[in-house]
């Protein structure tokens, strides 16, 4: 039997409606359930790399994005998807906080170099005004706070209000991004993590990547929540 003080910080699983013990947001088997990235292409986190591999995937050696690497925790599958629908779409903010946590606990379980600020990847202006707030700024903000790294909410600017790349096909997503971003002179020779909450083909966070080349930043990393 739970004693009063645990029994007023419990509260029910964010997935199934379970109660939870004291500080957790999700029950151990959902918990268990997320889709957790095994392997992944070390430069653009495409998943079904063998683990622990160090060699880019053959598209990333063909082609090289702007970017040095890519971090994702998951891999954009059920059950994590509902929870960034349900961020991104629905109002549900505190579930920035939840997976905001989820990538913090990775990026610390791992042995990379910290960078110097993160950019979240910017809403247009019209989208912003809709949507009320932008995820992927509330994801780095818990992020920030955990691994005490700055992120700069006014360093990139959103030049046009693009179709959302899952809505379009493969072929089209470059263009569509393309010339979409702008980043300010802030970044010379900082290193920059992007932080989004997922990363599809990768072409959103490859312009704004070649934008922060531009400006002078001197590694690239992207850091998000689920990769496609």
């Amino acid at each position: 039997m739970l004693k009063m003080h645990e029994w007023l910080w419990t509260r029910n699983c964010l997935l199934c409606h379970a109660r939870t013990p004291a500080g957790r947001d999700l029950c151990a088997a959902c918990d268990q359930s997320l889709p957790r990235m095994q392997g992944a292409c070390p430069r653009c986190g495409a998943p079904g790399a063998a683990v622990g591999t160090d060699a880019a995937c053959g598209e990333c050696q063909r082609h090289p994005p702007a970017y040095d690497a890519t971090r994702a925790v998951f891999r954009y599958a059920a059950p994590v998807d509902r929870l960034i629908q349900h961020l991104k779409y629905h109002d549900r903010l505190e579930l920035s906080r939840v997976l905001g946590g989820y990538l913090s606990q990775h990026l610390l379980a791992l042995d990379d170099p910290l960078p110097d600020v993160m950019l979240p990847v910017p809403l247009h202006v019209s989208r912003l005004r809709h949507r009320g707030y932008n995820q992927s700024l509330e994801i780095a903000r818990c992020v920030g706070r955990e691994l005490r790294i700055p992120f700069d909410r006014h360093g990139a600017r959103r030049l046009r209000a693009t179709a959302p790349q899952m809505e379009l096909p493969r072929d089209q997503r470059r263009k569509n991004v393309r010339g979409a971003f702008e980043v300010n002179a802030a970044f010379r020779d900082q290193r920059v993590a992007i932080v989004d909450d997922v990363m599809t083909s990768g072409h959103t966070v490859n312009a704004l990547a070649e934008c922060l080349r531009h400006s002078g930043a001197k590694e690239i990393r992207v850091w998000v929540v689920a990769r496609a």
